[in-house]
């Protein structure tokens, strides 16, 4: 027993699982259902409805047709003088009205000039209600008429009809008036059949057409399942693209909208995974820069800690090593932190009107002390007789020449020569800053710019291989850039160009 009522739950929870998995399905499913039963509903009461008014029509068409033959006979009767064959064609009516269920009022018009005679009546029109003596005043204007209502009393609708008996076949004078009262019910009407009918064909058509919808529902489904199978792909981290069929159609315009989601996806862990290996390599080299000045320091503090240096010109130099590593490590957090700031899109860096005449007598000056114990020369030309303006920022703009400069100076030969030049094209400056040394291979040129890229040249050994990455975004910051060329055992030449500053803008 309790085996079997576990089996049951168990088998109604799947159930459940499989009405959650389809619920898309199950929603179209149960709104293609709605749509069915109202629509049927609707097509039954306006088929009803319209059925009734014409049934209604219909039947007021045929009771004007018998109420004008019964008054075509009571005038003939009356102006042939025949009341004893008036009285045998009463017979006749009394037939109707049991055959048709329809009630036959002959009346008379006491309004008239001559009224129809006691002999050709068969009612009062003193014991007619309201509805009846509507239709009658019209019929005694000469108008035959008809009007119909629900009587709750019988649970009917009752149909009158009344159409004028004249005087005589020429005149004009209304003596009286035919009316035809029918009471017609639901029975009669067909209404109920037609309810049943209608109700009957209605439930097939929907249960037909739901099992059609469900033969059909791979159809719906399979898309849907394409799609979901897509986003689950996705979420794996598979981000290839899936064919969704033709473009054009609304799952064709869904599948692409997912396919373009999975190229954005992709794009963005492809350079996650690049800014993941940036980051990975730039902690593995600034570990490496700061490990050696480190032992290095802490070697030569252990042994003047452990007395085991004695000669004071020994101890000067361990000291003078120490502080000289000191001084390296220093620089390079400096660039790092510069560079950061460099890198970072809230930094601003304020701008001013500044000479590059100026920047560049404070750059050769600083080169000069660089270049003294290698003899370089450092040679700058530039317009005679004006500050060449630019809006920038005068220490960053020193800086980064400075690092080029600095690197000219490490590769040059012993008595080369450096030459900076600075000349006017168009609204801007074009800056070279020139070398002749030992150049820069065509394998090593695209990397120049990358974090702590060095030479394995022994002039760069003391490089934090940080300078030219910063010079390249003060250069970017500034609104231009740095190209370079070089050649093997010719020199290196890197160019700037910056916008020109008119002090007539102000």
């Amino acid at each position: 027993m309790g085996k079997e009522m576990g089996k049951s739950r168990k088998k109604r929870k799947q159930q459940g699982r499989i009405f959650q998995g389809n619920d898309i399905i199950i929603r179209i499913y149960l709104s293609f259902a709605v749509i069915l039963v109202l629509t049927a509903i609707l097509i039954g009461v306006i088929f009803l409805r319209l059925y009734q008014n014409n049934y209604m029509e219909s039947h007021i068409n045929k009771l004007e047709k018998q109420a004008s033959a019964i008054a075509d006979r009571v005038t003939g009767f009356r102006v042939n003088g025949h009341p004893s064959r008036f009285q045998k064609y009463t017979t006749y009516l009394d037939e109707i009205e049991s055959l048709e269920e329809t009630d036959v009022w002959i009346v008379r018009n006491e309004k008239a000039g001559i009224p129809l005679e006691e002999e050709y009546i068969n009612a009062d029109i003193s014991s007619v209600t309201d509805a009846m003596y509507q239709v009658l005043e019209q019929a005694f204007d000469g108008h035959t008429a008809s009007n119909s209502s629900y009587d709750n009393v019988y649970g009917m609708v009752i149909l009158r009809v009344a159409t004028p008996v004249y005087l005589n076949r020429r005149s004009q004078d209304v003596a009286g008036a035919v009316m035809m009262v029918s009471m017609l019910d639901k029975q009669t009407m067909g209404i109920k059949e037609g309810k049943s009918l209608i109700t009957v064909s209605a439930l097939m058509g929907v249960l037909i057409s739901y099992l059609v919808a469900m033969a059909f529902s791979k159809y719906l489904s399979r898309p849907l399942e394409k799609l979901d199978w897509a986003i689950m792909r996705m979420s794996a981290g598979d981000y290839s693209q899936v064919a969704f069929g033709r473009s054009k159609t609304q799952l064709g315009r869904l599948g692409g909208a997912l396919n373009r989601l999975a190229g954005q996806l992709q794009k963005i862990e492809d350079e996650r995974t690049e800014l993941d290996q940036i980051r990975q390599d730039f902690f593995a080299n600034v570990s490496h820069e700061l490990r050696t000045p480190i032992t290095v320091i802490r070697g030569y503090s252990e042994s003047l800690a452990d007395g085991m240096i004695t000669d004071p010109r020994q101890i000067q130099d361990f000291y003078d090593r120490m502080v000289q590593e000191c001084k390296g490590m220093e620089r390079l957090v400096g660039d790092l932190f510069t560079l950061s700031k460099m890198q970072n899109p809230e930094f601003q860096i304020e701008k001013e009107p500044v000479s590059l005449t100026q920047i560049f007598s404070d750059v050769i000056r600083g080169g000069n002390v660089l270049g003294q114990e290698k003899g370089i020369a450092i040679t700058f030309d530039a317009p005679q007789e004006d500050p060449c303006l630019m809006l920038g920022d005068y220490d960053r703009l020193r800086q980064m020449f400075l690092v080029i400069v600095d690197n000219a100076v490490k590769f040059s030969q012993e008595g080369g020569e450096i030459t900076i030049t600075l000349e006017q094209e168009g609204e801007g400056w074009n800056i070279c800053i020139r070398d002749y040394g030992v150049g820069i291979s065509q394998e090593e040129l695209p990397y120049i710019f990358e974090k702590f890229y060095k030479s394995k040249l022994k002039q760069n050994e003391k490089g934090s291989g940080l300078g030219l990455m910063i010079a390249r975004q003060i250069a970017l910051r500034h609104g231009g850039d740095i190209e370079v060329e070089s050649r093997l055992g010719e020199g290196t030449a890197f160019r700037f160009h910056f916008q020109k500053y008119d002090v007539r803008e102000e």
